[in-house]
């Protein structure tokens, strides 16, 4: 008898992306429990991922703004690269499709002096649940009185809505909290409004909220009750695991 081929793979220890935290963070009890279901249930299909769109425009922040015609001429040649398979197709039309959707946004300030695309994730460990952040831009700035700001800008991107206020929210809170325990560059501190997060869909660009240090709280308790629910979470039905 032949053995069926699984479905999904089981990540044993509680781990979640800074996108699905704050996703979760935003979303409902029930909407939370099928975002941990799919963070602990992976798929093992290949899924599509905007990854070159989002290092495009993360290379295209100059001065503050998003250059759109350096974007127009990364759409170029992006457009001319060689795939091999149908899937490999349909993931350079959808990272087509965001840059593009950011193009139509035009024009899109982003606050800071300094920018430079993040290149390595962090680690973090919130109460026994693992936290990959890995902003797409680091950003910073010296105020009047050359004190040193620093920030980041998160790109989110859905083909068919806008991102909500709420999880934007979560998202920019975030970054700032972990910028204020880890900043990446001695002698300097977070600025609310340096932590960004710009939605592709309709290029709206959402600051940390003034409550940022509260809602940063709330995500490290919440990931002491992710860690704590971890092991009974059950998989998809039909799963088959590998």
């Amino acid at each position: 008898m032949l053995k069926e081929k699984p479905t999904h793979r089981e990540v044993r220890h509680p781990r979640l992306s800074d996108n699905k935290l704050a996703d979760y963070m935003a979303a409902s009890e029930q909407a939370r429990r099928g975002i941990l279901r799919s963070c602990k249930y992976q798929a093992v299909t290949a899924v599509i991922q905007h990854a070159d769109a989002r290092r495009i425009v993360a290379e295209s922040i100059v001065n503050g703004n998003v250059d759109m015609a350096k974007l127009g001429e990364e759409i170029a040649v992006y457009e001319g690269k060689i795939t091999d398979t149908d899937f490999e197709e349909e993931v350079k039309q959808h990272n087509l499709d965001y840059i593009r959707s950011v193009v139509s946004m035009a024009p899109i300030a982003i606050k800071g002096a300094e920018f430079v695309r993040c290149t390595s994730q962090k680690k973090i460990d919130f109460n026994g649940t693992e936290i990959s952040f890995f902003p797409d831009v680091l950003v910073a700035r010296t105020n009047k009185r050359n004190n040193r700001k620093i920030g980041a800008v998160n790109l989110r991107y859905s083909k068919s809505a806008r991102l909500s206020e709420q999880t934007a929210a979560w998202q920019s809170a975030l970054m700032f909290g972990v910028l204020k325990d880890e900043p990446f560059e001695e002698e300097s501190s977070p600025e609310l409004a340096l932590c960004q997060t710009l939605d592709g869909f309709n290029g709206k660009v959402y600051e940390a909220p003034t409550n940022s240090v509260y809602m940063y709280k709330e995500i490290q308790a919440a990931c002491a009750g992710i860690a704590q629910q971890w092991n009974n979470i059950m998989p998809p039905n039909g799963a088959i695991l590998k």
